[in-house]
């Protein structure tokens, strides 16, 4: 391939001229003749010109769905966090984030066929699934514990780190562990939903107690501050000796140690207790709660970055990225 140095030894000029004259730049001050000489030669070695750097791209549209509402969102900000996430990203990127769209307020998938790509931000049915692809091949599943072998997807890594905090429960001599968490809607286009499916870290949970012939005391409901309440009390009022407690969310983690207290049971002395999430407030409440941060906007960073190749590359093959947690060690249950 010829460069901008040849030519500018083919016509005894320096390289910085041919290049501006070759870019159209007229306020350079050269005579007609070297201008023309510099043109002939780029045509006589059959000069390509690169295309600028800075040269408009076509712009990327996305559509965020996400199965939660607004009132979930705001007591779960995690959820909120990687949508963050993804508009942070975007907008570093230069991608346009057109509409974020509620599936429990009912969707027509024909209205997504005009995006380039749709993020999906939790559990959606593979009826749902099916219907989208029809019309938009560009999906990007973020948290979803439903996987589907050709759609792309961005978890955060679940399973390991709860057979990691249960193992750390039991070499500090613990052998009732409870868990306290909840479940989750699969949703259709038209907001409903027909099924559930239990959380992975409930499955982890029995999972383990079963490995290590332990009986597992559990309580699952919603994804609020109440069942953390709920569960606790459900557990000790069935006379179950608990030394620790394995939480999936850090509000039902809340919920749990206003109990606790209650019944006269210090958090990280009489019980351990180990919870999801890493919000900001858990650092601050009495005792402060060990949890593991999931870094919901790197999901959403990542979420955006996958979606943003698949508009653009089109390639046939499905990403499974997994985004590792961290478990961050506070009163509740400290590093030994």
């Amino acid at each position: 391939m010829v460069t901008i140095k040849q030519i500018a030894t083919a016509t005894g000029v320096s390289s910085s001229t041919v290049s501006r004259v070759l870019n159209s730049d007229m306020t350079l001050s050269v005579s007609d003749d070297t201008r023309q000489n510099i043109i002939d030669a780029a045509k006589r070695l059959n000069y390509v010109k690169k295309s600028k750097k800075n040269e408009k791209q076509k712009v990327i549209h996305i559509c965020v769905l996400t199965v939660f509402s607004e009132s979930r969102e705001a007591r779960d900000t995690y959820w909120r966090q990687i949508y963050m996430g993804i508009e942070k990203a975007a907008y570093q990127s230069g991608v346009l984030i057109d509409e974020i769209i509620r599936i429990d307020q009912g969707v027509d998938a024909m209205l997504l066929g005009s995006f380039d790509a749709v993020i999906i931000l939790g559990n959606i049915s593979e009826e749902a699934i099916t219907k989208i692809r029809e019309i938009n091949h560009n999906i990007v599943l973020v948290d979803s514990t439903v996987h589907y072998n050709d759609v792309t997807a961005v978890n955060p890594e679940l399973s390991q780190m709860t057979y990691r905090i249960l193992d750390e429960l039991y070499r500090n001599g613990r052998r009732h562990i409870g868990f306290i968490g909840g479940d989750n809607d699969v949703l259709d286009l038209d907001g409903t939903s027909k099924s559930k499916i239990s959380d992975t870290r409930f499955d982890s949970y029995r999972e383990w107690m079963s490995l290590h012939q332990l009986q597992p005391q559990s309580y699952i409901g919603d994804w609020r501050p109440e069942t953390g309440s709920q569960g606790t009390i459900k557990l000790l009022a069935e006379g179950n000796i608990i030394d620790a407690l394995v939480v999936a969310s850090d509000p039902i983690a809340i919920g749990a140690i206003s109990i606790l207290k209650n019944y006269g049971l210090e958090p990280g002395k009489d019980i351990d207790i180990v919870s999801f999430d890493n919000l900001d407030i858990v650092a601050y409440i009495v005792p402060s709660l060990t949890t593991v941060e999931l870094n919901p906007l790197a999901l959403g960073k990542t979420a955006l970055a996958q979606a943003v190749e698949l508009s653009s590359a089109g390639h046939d093959w499905t990403n499974w990225t997994t985004i590792p947690s961290s478990l961050k060690y506070r009163e509740t249950f400290k590093e030994k």
